[in-house]
């Protein structure tokens, strides 16, 4: 295996198949690394295995929602470009080792599911494969393997893909990508306008991903909830309350487990002391109590006020002690005992918890005791 260095990264070093150097042909769809990204061969190492890590003790799982919704499968190289283009984006494909023109070995397949801004997939070629995109279009693109392993270069940065290591890139950056004849990748698209949306910024993650960081391990375990969970799915598609719901909290495990910068460059008031609100939060919270029972993402709170993100976050912090969304819980917490209190209305625990975008039953009972002093189940059984 040879390891290349490159010039724009200083020192790091990427380790690459030999047939990556001067890669035939002029009729594969993209050829050698960007020019860009100029190189030069330092030695001759030692090829390591493929993987050293298990899909269990990497904590990463079988998607078994994500086989039941299988988007294609072909052994047309340009059928299959076309087919992943139509839910991600144009990109380029050149197979490693043999003629572009020659069928593909092995089927290709895609499966793919999208809930509300989010989009995942498993994707396998059946061969050696690189994937070449100019720059990823309106969304953040995380990407690890289920099997196999990757070289990548997230916006020139070299990060090694495999069941326990993924990468992230950023809209508009470049992404290339390596992928080994037995990898299957595991992608997710968060379309930036809903990271924005929930996150009040413009912002951008750090471009290694580590599966086995314990800080991601509360986002891995809800991402293979939604990726193994029939029921779930059903539910956030069929919901665009939960849906929104499912989208915060993906959103806000990602930013709590990795590394990300703010990118939006927002000024905010740092006036210090409480006293009167300001009419932008009570305009929220005027908005938020009549659309309590309506799919609300941060963003739609703040368009409703007519003021930034970022200051409406600052000002409930200030003024209010909590976000607009920690408010906009302890509203959809009133109304749902409001409707588990109305007589005769057929309605269950379950039915109240999700019309009110409480996803988790669990964790909805136990806010609801926290808050009125008794179960949801008990609030119903007293009407009756």
């Amino acid at each position: 295996m040879l390891a290349i260095r490159l010039a724009q990264d200083g020192e790091h070093l990427v380790h690459l198949p030999p047939l990556l150097i001067g890669c035939p042909d002029s009729q594969g769809v993209r050829c050698g690394w960007r020019a860009s990204c100029k190189f030069k061969t330092v030695q001759t190492l030692n090829a390591s295995p493929t993987n050293a890590f298990d899909l269990r003790s990497a904590g990463v799982f079988e998607p078994s929602l994500l086989r039941a919704n299988r988007l294609f499968e072909s052994s047309d190289l340009e059928d299959t470009r076309e087919r992943i283009s139509r839910v991600m984006q144009p990109h380029h494909l050149q197979p490693l080792g043999r003629h572009t023109r020659s069928p593909l070995p092995q089927s290709s397949h895609m499966d793919f599911v999208r809930v509300g801004g989010i989009g995942l997939g498993a994707i396998d070629f059946g061969e050696a494969m690189r994937v070449d995109v100019d720059h990823v279009e309106d969304y953040h693109l995380l990407m690890f393997c289920l099997r196999g392993s990757a070289q990548t270069l997230a916006d020139g940065h070299p990060v090694q893909a495999n069941v326990s290591h993924g990468m992230i890139c950023a809209p508009g950056r470049s992404f290339v990508a390596d992928l080994s004849a037995d990898c299957e990748q595991f992608v997710v698209r968060l379309d930036s306008s809903m990271v924005e949306a929930h996150a009040g910024c413009n912002l951008h993650f750090h471009h290694s991903l580590d599966l086995r960081r314990p800080e991601l391990q509360a986002w891995l375990e809800q991402l293979r909830m939604v990726a193994t969970s029939s029921t779930l799915l059903q539910t956030a598609q069929h919901k665009p309350l939960i849906a929104v719901e499912l989208e915060r909290l993906l959103v806000l495990l990602l930013l709590h487990g990795q590394t990300w910068t703010d990118h939006s460059q927002v000024k905010v008031s740092s006036t210090a002391g409480r006293g009167l609100a300001p009419s932008c939060v009570r305009h929220a919270e005027a908005y938020m109590q009549a659309h309590a029972d309506q799919p609300l993402r941060l963003a739609d709170i703040a368009r409703a006020t007519d003021i930034p993100a970022r200051t409406l976050l600052s000002a409930f912090q200030r003024f209010r002690d909590c976000s607009p969304m920690q408010y906009l819980r302890k509203v959809r917490l009133e109304l749902a005992h409001q409707r588990l209190c109305e007589p005769d209305t057929g309605a269950t625990v379950a039915s109240v918890a999700m019309d009110c975008g409480f996803m988790h039953l669990g964790r909805f009972a136990q806010i609801y005791r926290d808050r009125f002093g008794v179960s949801p189940s008990a609030t119903l059984q007293a009407r009756r």
